[in-house]
C-alpha cells in the first residue's frame, strides 16, 4: 500500500511567513518530525489550513498559539524563551564558554610542557 503524495511543496505558491511555521512547528500526527517534513495526511490537512490562514491575515503569533492550544507545548520545536524555556536556551552557551575556556587553558599547558 503505498502513502499518498501530500498536496503540501515546500515553496510552491507558499507564503514565506506559512513555511516558516510549518517548518519550525512538530507535527502532532509524526512524533519527531516537523510538520513539513511528516506525511501523514492529518499533517497534510493542517499545512493547508495553516496556509489557509496566512493567505487569510492571521499573524504568526496568532497561528502558532492556536497550534499550541490545540496540540500542546511539544508542537514548538524550540522552547520558549521564558521561565523554565530560558535554560533550554542558556545551558548550551554557558557549556560551550566553560568548554572554550577549559580548552585554551588545556592547549597552553601542552605548549608550555613542550617548551
Amino acid at each position: 500500500m503505498t502513502q499518498p503524495t501530500p498536496t503540501f511543496v515546500p515553496g510552491a505558491v507558499t507564503p514565506p511567513v506559512a513555511r516558516a511555521i510549518i517548518g519550525a512547528s512538530m507535527s502532532p500526527y509524526c512524533p519527531g518530525l516537523t510538520l513539513e517534513s511528516c506525511p501523514s495526511p492529518s499533517a497534510d490537512s493542517l499545512r493547508q489550513v495553516i496556509i489557509a490562514r496566512v493567505k487569510r491575515g492571521d499573524t504568526r503569533a496568532m497561528i502558532e498559539a492556536d497550534l499550541e492550544r490545540d496540540f500542546g507545548a511539544s508542537v514548538r520545536s524550540t522552547p520558549k524563551a521564558e521561565g523554565f524555556g530560558l535554560v533550554g536556551w542558556g545551558v548550551p552557551g554557558v557549556v560551550m564558554l566553560v568548554a572554550a575556556f577549559a580548552l585554551t587553558r588545556w592547549i597552553r599547558r601542552r605548549v608550555a610542557v613542550a617548551a
